[in-house]
C-alpha cells in the first residue's frame, strides 16, 4: 500500500465521480426530460471553491468535499403543486432515481463484466472474494494482518494495478446497488450514509496501520484529478 496504490484509488475515484456527472446529466436531460441547473464535481456547503458557466447556462461547480458528484435539476413553477400532484411529483422524482441507478448499475456491471471476461476473469468469483474477506475483516473473524495478506494474493493474481481499479468499481457497484433499495424511503437512504460513514470509521480508526501519507496522497491525488475532471466537463456537457 504505498504512495502509487494511494494515487491509483485517488484517479479512480475521480473518475467515476467523473463519469457519473456526465450520466445523471444526460440521462437527467434526455430522458426524463428535466432542465439541468447545476453539475457538481464534489460536494460543498453554500459556496464551493470554484465554478464555471457553459454556454447553456448550466453552472458546473468544484466542492472541497471530495465524496461524490451530483446535478441540480430545476423543476420550475412545480413546487406550487397541490398536495395530490405533489405525491404524484414526489414518486415521479422517486422513480426516476431509481431508474438511474438502475441504469448506472447496469452501466458500470457490464463494462466491468465484459472487461474481466476479455481478460479470462471471473466476475463473480471477485465479488465473493473480495466481500467475503471485507465482512470478515469488519466483523472481526479476519485480522488485518490477515486482509493484508489476501489483498496482496489478489495483486499476484490479478495484477496489482488491475485489482485495484476492480476493487474500486466493485465497491461503487454496491453503492448503486443499495441507493436502488435506499431511493423508496429518504430515510433508508439517511440510514445507509450513516452505515457507510461507521464502516469507514471502523476501517480508518480500528485498522490505522497505513501510513498517514498514504492517506494524504489518497486526498491529494483525489482531489487534483478531480479539479483536472472538473474543467474537462465542459467539453462533456452541451
Amino acid at each position: 500500500m504505498e504512495i502509487n496504490t494511494a494515487v491509483t484509488l485517488g484517479f479512480v475515484t475521480a473518475s467515476y465521480f467523473f463519469i457519473f456527472s456526465i450520466l445523471a446529466y444526460y440521462a437527467q436531460k434526455i430522458i426524463f426530460k428535466k432542465r439541468i441547473k447545476e453539475v457538481h464535481m464534489f460536494m460543498s456547503f453554500s459556496k464551493p471553491l470554484y465554478s464555471y458557466t457553459l454556454r447553456n447556462d448550466v453552472e458546473v461547480k468544484y466542492g472541497y468535499i471530495p465524496l461524490s458528484s451530483y446535478i441540480n435539476v430545476d423543476f420550475g413553477d412545480e413546487f406550487g403543486l397541490t398536495s395530490p400532484e405533489l405525491k404524484k411529483h414526489e414518486a415521479k422524482i422517486r422513480n426516476n432515481g431509481i431508474a438511474f441507478q438502475i441504469m448506472i448499475t447496469v452501466f458500470f456491471l457490464t463494462v466491468f463484466g465484459g472487461v474481466n471476461f476479455i481478460l479470462g476473469n471471473n466476475t463473480l468469483t471477485m465479488f465473493s472474494d473480495l466481500g467475503s474477506n471485507t465482512w470478515a475483516l469488519i466483523s472481526g473473524k479476519q485480522e488485518f494482518s490477515d486482509f493484508a495478506v489476501f489483498i496482496h494474493s489478489q495483486y499476484n493474481a490479478y495484477g496489482k494495478n488491475f485489482y485495484i481499479v476492480a476493487a474500486t468499481m466493485m465497491y461503487f457497484i454496491v453503492i448503486a446497488l443499495l441507493m436502488i433499495v435506499t431511493s423508496w424511503s429518504p430515510y433508508l437512504s439517511l440510514i445507509l450514509s450513516l452505515l457507510i460513514v461507521v464502516i469507514y470509521c471502523l476501517l480508518v480508526f480500528k485498522y490505522f496501520e497505513l501510513p498517514l501519507t498514504f492517506y494524504i496522497d489518497l486526498m491529494l491525488a483525489l482531489i487534483i484529478s478531480g479539479f483536472i475532471y472538473f474543467l474537462l466537463l465542459r467539453f462533456f456537457i452541451k
